[in-house]
């Protein structure tokens, strides 16, 4: 049978040939025991439906939501229109559906791919087409292959997204890219991935042959070392594909608002304003330390992007902050900074990273793990990244996940009750529900749901919490929302 290989001497080595007994399809276990291939991948397969299980329960609990809400909350009135809440809650059940329907894929692709060996048959076409070549050779080849296969996985969701979803919920099309764009998107996703799949494959094969104490110490070192000198050049250059920086002179480029509060705050660092390419979110934030401290100021939170009526002739008119509520904005990102929440929250994803390799690397080398999957004892060390991460790693990830959001979500409510304590209450309520009148957003948000996918409490469950610092006998249950 012919062949074809890019590159391959035979005078290199020897023939190599898949040897052993794989488990194929069977599906009774030869004995009780996790060292048992069969009976492990049946545990694999319902590790699987039980997490993607779970989240499908927390999608449909907010699904419900979304489906009984009728009207917007109280607390909007005069902000949000019947007619912008019924488009907000047709986004939110478009991205329900669209989250409901990924997870059932997911579960339905993982267990075929255990089941049906999709993974050993990669690998077996690999040694088929390059029977001579060298181990990191065969495992960049055996990526490049899986990448595809992993990109190809997401026709189905993208299929039902453009043919289904969006015409049920009336998506303008303009706003929009077609399914056929998509699809060329796709395809030149596929060919670039390889431009990082094949030098990262290369540098994991060099790394898999250390010991998991030496590995998870030398990869741990590398993320956080590269965390670190990307802060620092944010906090020297800020983040230049957003848009064109521009630090603020104290005395022509800032209000009276915005000067009060950075005296009040003693910010040490400079300023800047970004001036975006009219896309993102309008936000604010303080990065970097010590003496490469910067505050970067998008110009669309402030009102009509700073320009007069007469010269603003794109975009949203009126959209943004006028200054007391960008003074009171400012000071919220102000107080992450001063109570050393970038810090706290650097230092709990470090530790989360450091135990999480040590799993992974104990895991990664479990002959079993591969065997389950159908491999022989000849199998690409590179897939067990994938096995250990998606059919191991899903439980502890949501433990983390829980314990990481509820910390942020916290330092979003610490920092409001902070600047509401420096009498920044008042505006920054103002500011919220501004920001939500110029995006609306579905104001809804079941307790359960939030807990594992939103990294930040709802603008209304913030505004309620501004409220019941101000009055701490006022009772929550007005607004029919719980709170974290």
């Amino acid at each position: 049978m012919n062949t074809f290989a890019l590159y391959q001497d035979p005078l290199r080595g020897e023939r190599l040939k898949i040897s052993g007994n794989p488990i194929g399809m069977s599906v009774v276990p030869r004995k009780l025991s996790f060292s048992d291939p069969i009976l492990l991948r049946h545990i694999l397969c319902l590790m699987i439906v039980v997490h993607n299980g779970f989240h499908l329960i927390l999608c449909c609990r907010q699904l419900k939501l979304c489906k009984s809400a009728s009207v917007p909350p109280k607390q909007m009135e005069g902000t949000m229109s019947q007619e912008a809440f019924k488009a907000s809650k047709d986004k939110q059940l478009h991205a329900s559906y669209l989250e409901i329907f990924n997870l059932a894929i997911d579960t339905l692709y993982s267990c075929l791919d255990l089941y049906l060996c999709t993974l050993a048959y990669l690998w077996k076409s690999t040694v088929g087409w390059y029977r001579y070549a060298d181990s990191t050779w065969l495992n960049v080849t055996f990526m490049t292959l899986f990448s595809t296969y992993l990109v190809v996985r997401k026709l189905p969701s993208l299929f039902y997204e453009k043919l289904i979803l969006d015409p049920r919920y009336h998506v303008d099309p303009e706003k929009t890219p077609p399914l056929l764009g998509l699809i060329c998107a796709l395809v030149f996703v596929v060919v670039f991935l390889q431009v990082a799949v094949i030098p990262l494959t290369a540098f994991l094969m060099v790394i898999h042959g250390l010991t998991e104490w030496y590995f998870t110490l030398f990869v741990w070192l590398i993320l956080v070392g590269l965390s670190i000198l990307v802060l620092g050049f944010i906090g020297l250059f800020g983040v230049p594909c957003l848009g064109k920086s521009r630090k603020m002179n104290n005395e022509s480029d800032m209000d009276d608002s915005l000067k009060a509060v950075l005296d009040d705050f003693k910010f040490p660092g400079r300023v800047y304003m970004v001036h975006t390419f009219h896309v993102g979110r309008p936000t604010a934030w303080v990065m970097g330390c010590c003496c490469c401290l910067r505050l970067d100021i998008h110009d669309n939170l402030k009102l009509n992007r700073g320009f007069g009526s007469d010269d603003f002739d794109w975009g949203q008119m009126g959209a943004g902050l006028n200054d007391e509520q960008l003074a009171a904005f400012v000071a919220h990102q102000l107080a992450h900074w001063r109570l050393w929440h970038v810090a706290k929250g650097l230092a709990l994803i470090y530790l989360h990273l450091l135990i999480y390799l040590l799993l992974f690397g104990i895991c990664n080398r479990w002959v079993t793990l591969f065997e389950a999957a159908g491999f022989t004892t000849f199998y690409p060390s590179s897939v067990g990244f994938w096995l250990v991460y998606k059919y191991l790693m899903p439980i502890y990830h949501d433990i983390c996940t829980w314990i990481v959001f509820f910390c942020i979500r916290h330092f979003e409510y610490a920092a409001d009750a902070y600047v509401n304590r420096r009498g920044y209450g008042p505006p920054m309520r103002d500011a919220l529900l501004k920001l939500f009148a110029d995006d609306y957003e579905f104001p809804y948000v079941d307790r359960c749901y939030l807990m594992w996918h939103r990294l930040r409490p709802s603008i209304l469950q913030r505004i309620d919490n501004l409220q019941r610092i101000d009055n701490p006998q006022r009772l929550d249950a007005a607004s029919g929302v719980s709170t974290v």
